[in-house]
């Protein structure tokens, strides 16, 4: 499973000419269409070039076409069912294979470092996340990362017998009236299923604190999970993703994640929905840019606190090898058109460049006007 940690290592890695290939490929389950995977691989370095598909195309070494042929051949068995990322270049030297917790779309890239946006998307729709599965008496909690699932804890709550219950709650001189007994034995039980969930709520937060804060999936009885999540801080209800109805008993890890993952794709949809909705419902301002050229320039001038690009697609460009500014032309560099250098995907160096300015990215299906950013303070006109 990728991590935001492997994604700022690779982002580290720079070389002098675009010699850095990244290649995204699914490897199917079928072993007919694996056959096919080198073949696939080589039709997409055909398209691998510096600026997409214009112009300047920049081959792919003889040298990595066989590399990734090897790898293919040796683990495409490791990688059934997903999107693998491949990373090769002899200069710096780099050899890295990643599998994506879920299906990306394909390409190709040649640049001068690795690209890492698809890794981004996978993070943001295919988070690792945290399943509470409860009942009155017993707590289960794993976590999901793709597709392994690991239990963090596991709770039991002890309920004295009846006899116990009885005599904890009869004081002095209680007649005995059945129906008033009966009614704070349950009261009791009922005390001690909100310690249980408290307590259960404690182990959630003291894992959430040592694996980051992640999205929670409650599991379990109809009428369990709105007691549990009404004794949940608010915090950390902030954080539930949402929940599903199945008897704890019966489940299995696999089937956890079985339904706990609509859940979580469910939730990713609707907060894309939510973002993009904000967009086109906010009045005309300053502080919003909407299109390729108004966000190429809040990008150039460090004003984007949230950049919005689609998951797919490419789109070549420019970067000044002086002054670092990106443009599709090449030829509104201040430093001139001779100070250009192509790149194949702007979407990836306007990602990059917000997130060195400590910004937020967020990677969509269909973003207003293409691309769109939520800005820190009016950029200035670019002369």
């Amino acid at each position: 499973m990728i991590s935001r940690a492997e994604v700022e290592k690779l982002l580290e890695i720079q070389a002098a000419e675009p010699s850095v290939l990244s290649l995204y490929l699914f490897v199917p389950m079928d072993p007919d269409a694996r056959r096919g995977l080198p073949a696939r691989a080589g039709e997409l370095f055909e398209l691998a070039a510096r600026g997409g598909n214009g112009p300047g195309a920049v081959q792919v070494r003889e040298e990595d076409r066989q590399a990734v042929r090897r790898l293919l051949e040796g683990h495409a068995r490791d990688w059934l069912g997903h999107t693998v990322a491949i990373f090769i270049s002899a200069q710096p030297h780099l050899t890295e294979t990643i599998a994506l917790p879920c299906q990306l779309p394909e390409r190709a890239v040649l640049a001068t470092r690795p690209h890492v946006r698809p890794l981004l998307v996978a993070l943001q729709r295919c988070p690792a996340y945290l399943v509470a599965v409860i009942d009155q008496h017993h707590a289960w909690l794993l976590r999901v990362t793709g597709e392994q699932i690991d239990t963090v804890a596991r709770s039991e709550m002890v309920i004295p017998a009846a006899d116990s219950v009885r005599s904890y709650v009869r004081s002095q001189g209680f007649g005995g009236w059945y129906g008033l007994e009966s009614y704070r034995v349950h009261e009791r039980i009922i005390q001690l299923a909100r310690h249980h969930y408290h307590d259960t709520a404690a182990i959630i937060e003291q894992a959430t604190r040592a694996n980051g804060k992640q999205l929670l999936v409650v599991g379990g009885h109809e009428q369990t999970i709105p007691q549990f999540l009404a004794a949940l801080p608010q915090a950390m209800r902030d954080r539930v993703a949402g929940s599903f109805i199945a008897d704890p008993h019966t489940l299995t890890p696999a089937r956890v994640r079985a339904l706990a993952g609509p859940v979580i794709g469910t939730w990713v949809s609707e907060r894309e929905q939510r973002l993009v909705s904000q967009f086109w419902l906010e009045p005309p301002s300053q502080l919003v840019a909407m299109g390729l050229e108004p966000c190429l320039t809040a990008v150039n001038q460090h004003a984007a606190a949230l950049l919005v690009v689609p998951v797919g697609g490419l789109v070549p460009g420019f970067s000044c090898t002086r002054c670092g500014a990106l443009s599709s032309t090449g030829e509104s560099c201040p430093d001139g058109p001779a100070a250009a250098r192509a790149v194949p995907d702007l979407f990836e160096e306007m990602v990059v460049r917000t997130l060195n300015d400590s910004g937020q990215v967020e990677a969509v299906r269909d973003p207003p006007g293409e691309v769109a950013a939520r800005l820190r303070f009016p950029p200035a006109e670019p002369e």
